[in-house]
């Protein structure tokens, strides 16, 4: 039953193996120090067994505790972003920048497509993904070139090592962003599916994507219509506490104040929202039908 227990604790977080060792390895070192000292102060080794061994235990105890508290605190330890930070001011000066012959604008006259980033925000379950292969159906029967980004996908892959603390949703958008930028400069268009909760990341990725070249839309619905439509049962996962940080339940989200493109997904059809970005992207000249496919404005 114990060897079970400690096996489950194990799976569940593995540093529990490495904080037993620490701390075994290091009571014995306390033990034997504490044995020797009790034997050259009553100069009775049986005395000073006896207070060693019982330190052992008692300590052992204690200092598991500690550590694992500790474990959990992280007082004194640099964030992800300082880490970031600090790893690109030591390779900074190594690194070069390099260009080819061909340019984006190349790329996008092959491609008889201008290439740009859709990044579609909202909460679980207010369309995004629907929306975002419409779209792309759309587009691609235009003959564009078109990729989608989704959350999971990203998360099972590239951003498999990530996880849903505010620290770490900031790095999986950075992350995503950097993406959109490479498709976009090899001339294919994006449509980024992210939930992407916080205002200043969906600016950072904004930044790093180029202005010109990023659209937000913003799948707007209520809380209450998106646990309806919640297929997965993740609201209720989260309700009952057992999803950690879900955005609308244990993690806020903040709403775009002024997204390129607004989508009340709670009102309007999945056809009428289409139909909106369909009308953004020709009246913005991001597509144009005069030779019956998307090409370069």
């Amino acid at each position: 039953m114990i060897t079970d227990i400690v096996l489950k604790l194990y799976k569940l977080d593995p540093l529990i193996k490495r904080n037993v060792l620490k701390t075994i390895s290091w009571r014995i070192i306390g033990s034997i120090d504490t044995v020797i000292l009790g034997w050259l102060i009553t100069g009775n080794l049986s005395f000073g067994v006896k207070i060693g061994g019982t330190e052992l235990l008692t300590k052992m105890l204690l200092y598991y505790g500690h550590e694992r508290i500790w474990q959990s605190i992280r007082l004194g330890l640099p964030s992800r972003r300082q880490q970031n930070k600090l790893i690109i001011s030591q390779n900074k000066p190594h690194l070069f920048k390099q260009t080819g012959k061909i340019t984006r604008k190349d790329r996008e006259e092959l491609n008889h497509s201008p290439s740009f980033t859709l990044w579609l925000t909202g909460l679980s379950g207010s369309g995004k993904s629907t929306i975002s292969n419409e779209i792309e159906s759309w587009l691609f029967s235009l003959g564009a070139r078109v990729y989608i980004l989704d959350g999971d996908n990203t998360r099972l892959g590239i951003n498999s090592d990530l996880s849903f603390s505010d620290e770490d949703r900031a790095e999986n958008i950075r992350r995503v962003a950097e993406i959109c930028k490479l498709f976009n400069d090899a001339g294919t268009i994006v449509i980024a599916s992210f939930i992407s909760p916080f205002a200043n990341d969906r600016l950072v990725a904004k930044n790093l994507v180029g202005a010109e070249s990023f659209i937000e839309i913003y799948t707007d619905s209520s809380i209450e219509t998106c646990k309806q439509r919640d297929t997965k049962g993740l609201y209720q996962l989260a309700l009952n506490g057992k999803i950690k940080n879900f955005t609308g339940i244990g993690s806020p989200y903040e709403s775009p104040l002024s997204p390129d493109i607004h989508l009340h997904t709670d009102k309007a059809s999945i056809t009428d929202c289409v139909a909106i970005v369909k009308e953004y992207l020709t009246t913005h000249k991001k597509v144009n039908f005069s030779h019956g496919y998307a090409t370069v404005s």
